[in-house]
């Protein structure tokens, strides 16, 4: 009978958790998968904001190269992770927006827009990441701006006009993950920064020369990720 009775304290402490209770470690690997994934989400925010300003400026052409195929593409990077945490994601939202490119109406665009980033917003606040996540988050979208703004301008011209408003539309989004760290102390100086950084765009659409420092994006990724070290607890 003790033998039964050790038996099924045991079960219980392996079932509940006791006996391997969850580790730092542990714990710092699931932030850091949940990090990975509201990155790609966040890009998908970027590519989705640069259409929403082409579509309002009137360039419907423009702005359907970034609603469709890069968003997309990068959807089904996420898939796994919707498994995992039992979301719908945003597909449908996401294909309705970009029908809109086909509708006679495109009155209707900003409404589909404004649904597809409520939704990955409610997704990614769901995931409860930290200050020094966040950061990460926002150090990820610049270090991928620098690179495909540096593809997009070249000698002061543009070389590739997609990447380089892909690239504005990452700021904007890393924008809007510092503006949430109300708890670093670094955020105020983080959010000068990327205001002043916003000049390498004069605007999304350019006719001639762009000016800007190359190294502008590059030193910004280095401020991001001194301050999400700072921010880790």
């Amino acid at each position: 009978m003790r033998q039964v009775v050790s038996a099924l304290v045991i079960w219980f402490f392996c079932a509940s958790g006791w006996a391997n209770p969850p580790t730092q470690e542990r714990m710092t690997d699931d932030q850091g998968d949940r990090t990975s994934y509201v990155t790609k989400m966040a890009l998908i925010q970027g590519h989705l904001w640069v259409a929403a300003q082409l579509v309002e400026a009137g360039e419907m052409d423009l702005g359907a190269k970034h609603a469709k195929h890069p968003a997309q593409e990068v959807y089904q990077e996420l898939l796994p992770f919707f498994r995992q945490i039992g979301s719908a994601g945003f597909a449908d939202e996401l294909d309705a927006m970009s029908q809109q490119f086909h509708s006679a109406n495109k009155a209707d665009f900003p409404t589909s827009y404004l649904r597809v980033m409520a939704v990955i917003n409610g997704i990614v606040a769901d995931q409860g990441l930290d200050d020094a996540a966040k950061l990460r988050v926002a150090r990820a979208l610049i270090a991928q701006a620098d690179i495909e703004y540096r593809a997009g301008v070249v000698g002061g011209e543009i070389a590739d006009l997609q990447e380089y408003q892909d690239a504005r539309g990452f700021l904007h989004v890393a924008e809007t993950f510092v503006a949430q760290c109300a708890g670093s102390k670094q955020r105020d100086r983080l959010l000068d920064l990327l205001q002043s950084a916003k000049s390498l765009w004069p605007s999304l659409n350019p006719k001639g020369t762009i000016p800007g420092d190359m190294q502008t994006l590059t030193l910004l990724t280095g401020q991001l990720d001194a301050a999400a070290q700072l921010a880790s607890p």
